[in-house]
């Protein structure tokens, strides 16, 4: 999968490649902290976390003893940006990912699934500075599509660490009703899916016992 779990890609934050001299850096992180500049962003409160994340990424990336730290740190975590095609952070983009995410856990075995890791993995899709990224090109089409491939990964995620992404989803579907809707039919079905497996065990019982006592009185007879 093209997201990264443990380091950050200052590239593809920045929408450069990694071969980028200091002018075309300084150029990317110029239009970018001035789309997502909170001042400029008033009524959007993600806006902020992507500016941060632009200006981390550049003060990285326009430094050469940080910029070569950062690479070799890229390289001894098995990373390799260098052979990406490295493109912006766009709608695009994040739906792309979705879609890899999803494709890649149909892969899976589905009893060997770490279901820790897999929710980090939906919770990088969704961070504050992705979630700005879609709040600022309001792409309500865009935004509506990535929730249902993240809904279906969701489907292979065990109940008990969706709450936290479905805050992350509703925060997704701000502003657009039929998602939240949407979000909140495949909660109500999870969780009684959820109460129905915890259930299954005592019917089992119940029923086991029932048996048993039917067996000792028609023996009795």
């Amino acid at each position: 999968m093209s997201i990264y779990l443990f380091l950050k890609n200052y590239y593809k934050i920045l929408g450069v490649q990694p071969s980028a001299g200091q002018a075309e850096v300084k150029k990317a992180y110029r239009g970018l902290a001035l789309q997502f500049h909170p001042d400029k962003n008033p009524d959007q409160p993600f806006a902020e976390a992507r500016f941060k994340e632009v200006q981390e990424a550049y003060s990285v990336l326009s430094n050469p003893r940080k910029k070569e730290q950062y690479d070799e740190e890229c390289w001894l975590n098995g990373l390799n940006f260098r052979k990406e095609n490295t493109v912006a952070i766009t709608p695009d983009w994040l739906l792309l990912v979705s879609r890899q995410l999803r494709e890649s856990v149909l892969k899976m075995d589905t009893y060997r699934i770490s279901h820790r890791s897999l929710q980090e993995y939906i919770l990088l899709v969704l961070t504050d500075a992705h979630i700005g990224v879609l709040r600022q090109y309001d792409d309500i089409e865009k935004n509506h599509a990535i929730l249902r491939e993240l809904l279906k990964v969701c489907g292979f995620l065990d109940y008990s660490y969706f709450p936290e992404v479905h805050s992350r989803l509703v925060l997704l579907a701000a502003g657009d009703e039929s998602a939240l809707m949407e979000i909140d039919d495949y909660q109500r079905q999870r969780k009684n899916a959820a109460v129905k497996q915890q259930l299954f065990p005592y019917f089992v019982i119940i029923i086991t016992i029932l048996l048993c006592l039917l067996m000792y009185v028609y023996g009795r007879l």
